[in-house]
């Protein structure tokens, strides 16, 4: 996901160092000309003592103190003006635009400065610059003060809300002229008379770094989410390179993993199945074989994510039929919400989604269908990551696929469908035990992986016995089941002692 937001900051850079000769001209626009004396003063004012704000000499702090109580004093006057309509046209439009700066430049002075520092004061200060603004943020002479302001507020309070708002604004004003327009000066603190186009793009790549830091796919990151999602819809009608595919395919296949983490199914197939798409166009083009490595990893992680999928879609499913059980059990009601889907994709996504189910299942006969697509996505991913090499990725993929038997055994209690589940399972971790004793015997690294997979296959295998126990139409094979267990444990143990010896 944010290799491809990175990769849209290069392309930008790019634009910009293109289209100088092409911008616009601004400077009827400037704020000198159109901004009336009241407001202009205090607006100076106040980028000069931003600008001063992280001063180590006490006395200037005090000046700095002083001199921003006197601005504060002044403020409610020229809101007064604003909002009585006593201005008219682009002498309304720049007063607003003065007092939105002063706000900003007083909330980056309570965030900096020793000695006034009061970050909720701050953060007042901040919000009101930003609402100043609020249905004008794509304007030339705004978006540079909402932007701003924005990531201000997200260095005082570390979420997603406000880094999601300013990624958005952003990628639209970029979008709506292929970012020939530039912003314009505006007496913000920290900003020269220059081309402002490209002191919004390095925000832009600031933003990405921060976000980079505070996402985690198992928090409420609904917002910036749905910022992305959108700027992948938007994109994919435009799709440049190979190499733009593959990252627009990888940012989709992020996005699925926190949905399904969120049990958003209908949603996390979509994903799935965008990024299967796109994947799959690539092998159709004369240059795949530039980056028939990169596709192949990404189809691999396509498929893995699939295994994530089905996973949580057998594992709801059991929770459910096993809670409507209950006399008390009361159906969650979740509230309704805007669907985040790939629209531009949809007549093209059909035969991908259709293979799949995106609700609970609940029954052997579903169970068995979500279980056959499972694996054959853990034979694609298997395949490939064992291909490249990747043996951390095969690992995780064959760990997931094993909890697909697990959770298909839960549905019913019915011996032959226990058997035949059991079957599986047997052949499924004896096909992978016989594979890591060979990594084993050559590298020491895989003795840790191959107890994990003899623990699987012994809670596996015990659960079957119980099932089976005293049961006397099944004689031969109960006493096969225990003298396969006899011979896991005492493995078990063989290659456990193994690990601890390695580990010391």
């Amino acid at each position: 996901m944010f290799h491809y937001l990175r990769y849209i900051y290069r392309e930008h850079v790019n634009q910009w160092a293109n289209n100088v000769a092409l911008e616009n001209d601004s400077s009827e626009l400037s704020i000198d000309t159109n901004t009336v004396s009241c407001f202009l003063e205090p607006l100076k004012n106040s980028r000069r003592l931003a600008n001063l704000r992280k001063t180590k000499h006490l006395w200037l702090r005090e000046k700095i103190s002083s001199d921003c109580t006197e601005i504060n004093s002044r403020l409610p006057q020229l809101y007064g003006i604003i909002e009585a309509d006593e201005l008219l046209g682009l002498t309304r439009q720049f007063a607003t635009i003065a007092l939105a700066t002063i706000y900003y430049n007083l909330g980056i002075i309570y965030k900096d400065c020793l000695g006034l520092q009061d970050l909720q004061v701050s953060l007042d200060s901040l919000s009101r610059s930003r609402e100043l603004l609020r249905g004008n943020e794509l304007d030339c002479d705004a978006i540079l003060i909402v932007v701003k302001s924005l990531v201000a507020m997200s260095e005082i309070q570390a979420t997603q809300r406000w880094l999601s708002e300013a990624v958005k604004l952003y990628l639209q004003y970029s979008k709506r002229d292929n970012f020939r327009s530039k912003p314009i000066y505006t007496y913000l603190a920290d900003v020269l008379k220059q081309d402002l186009r490209i002191l919004l793009i390095l925000l832009y790549e600031k933003i990405i770094k921060r976000m980079e830091v505070i996402y985690s796919a198992s928090d409420e990151m609904d917002e910036w989410i749905k910022t992305v999602h959108d700027c992948l819809n938007n994109r994919v009608r435009i799709i440049k390179s190979l190499d733009e595919a593959c990252k627009w395919s990888n940012a989709a296949i992020t996005i699925s993993t926190y949905l399904i983490n969120k049990l958003r199914f209908h949603e996390a197939r979509n994903c799935l199945a965008a990024a299967e798409y796109i994947l799959d166009s690539i092998e159709e083009n004369p240059s795949y074989n530039v980056i028939r490595y990169t596709v192949k990893n990404l189809q691999a992680k396509v498929a893995n994510a699939w295994l994530t999928y089905t996973n949580y879609i057998l594992r709801e499913s059991c929770s459910y039929l096993q809670a409507q059980q209950q006399t008390s059990y009361v159906p969650i009601q979740r509230a309704p919400q805007e669907l985040l889907l790939f629209t531009s994709l949809r007549a093209r996504l059909g035969y991908f989604t259709n293979r799949i189910t995106d609700s609970r299942v609940s029954n052997t006969y579903g169970a068995d269908i979500v279980t056959d697509f499972a694996v054959d996505q853990y034979m694609v991913a298997c395949t490939i990551f064992s291909a490249l090499g990747n043996d951390g990725d095969y690992f995780i993929a064959m760990s997931k696929c094993a909890l697909v038997f697990k959770y298909l055994a839960s549905f019913s209690t019915d011996i032959d469908f226990q058997i035949q589940v059991y079957k599986c399972q047997r052949k499924f971790f004896y096909d992978n035990y016989s594979k890591y004793v060979q990594k084993a015997r050559l590298l020491p690294e895989f003795v840790s992986d191959l107890v994990v997979i003899l623990k699987m296959w012994k809670d596996a295998t015990q659960k079957f016995l119980s099932v089976i126990e005293g049961i006397e139409e099944f004689p031969n094979l109960y006493s096969i089941t225990q003298r396969t267990l006899r011979f896991i444990i005492s493995t078990l143990d063989d290659y456990e002692q193994i690990d601890r010896v390695i580990v010391i």
